[in-house]
């Protein structure tokens, strides 16, 4: 579980600071610290390329 989820968390701690770190948690509801134990359904991944998106103003890579 949480394999895709892990893999955005990659590409966000690759790219961004610490603010902008929490700012995608906070947005997507998923924390980096539980990205592991989270589900992978298509919500949670929909959920964490959207806050990237809006944040970071980048496309999330496909998982």
């Amino acid at each position: 579980m949480g394999a895709k989820i892990v893999k955005l968390w990659e590409f966000v701690a690759s790219k961004a600071d610490l603010q902008t770190k929490m700012r995608v948690a906070v947005k997507s509801g998923i924390p980096s610290a539980t990205a592991a134990s989270a589900d992978d359904s298509p919500e949670n991944i929909t959920k964490m390329k959207d806050a990237i998106k809006e944040i970071m103003g980048e496309t999330a890579p496909n998982v």
